[in-house]
């Protein structure tokens, strides 16, 4: 029960740090700054590398890709999209958003979309609150397991 409960604990506090301090900077940062000064344009698929693989094996049909585009100011750029996606393939022109101060920032207009967003949001929240239920159950279960075998040693003094 003791290891248990630290496990708890450890893998609570893992989640948090991670929802905290990555999971919802991250989506909140993209979807701020794209769908506020983000800028539309035509680009090129370059590479898509699979994200894992399927229970029966297979590729999975998540990738994690990049695309070419041309900056407003004419520069050729290419970055990796901020989501992985299943909508696109390598040499497919796309419609892409991009933040002119920061053209590393690149995403489709879908994923920065208000139900894309709102789904990404819940599950960044629900990661913290599943985080912080773990983490006072670890702490609950922590103490009085403690408390319990302390009374089992006084009870067989």
């Amino acid at each position: 029960m003791g290891r248990a409960s630290m496990a708890m604990l450890g893998c609570g506090l893992l989640l948090f740090v991670l929802a905290v301090a990555y999971l919802i900077p991250h989506d909140s940062h993209v979807a701020t700054v794209l769908n506020g000064r983000g800028v539309h344009v035509r680009g090129a698929v370059t590479e898509c590398v699979s994200v894992g693989s399927n229970d029966d094996g297979s590729a999975s049909a998540n990738s994690r890709c990049r695309v070419r585009f041309a900056a407003s100011d004419g520069r050729s750029v290419e970055a990796e999209l901020a989501y992985v996606t299943s909508d696109i393939r390598n040499g497919q022109s796309v419609t892409v958003v991009y933040d002119p101060q920061d053209t590393g920032l690149v995403a489709l207009p879908s994923s920065i979309g208000f139900w894309n967003t709102l789904g990404r949001n819940a599950v960044d929240w629900f990661a913290l609150v599943a985080s912080v239920v773990m983490l006072l159950v670890g702490t609950a279960t922590l103490v009085w397991y403690l408390r319990v075998r302390a009374q089992m040693r006084r009870a067989g003094a």
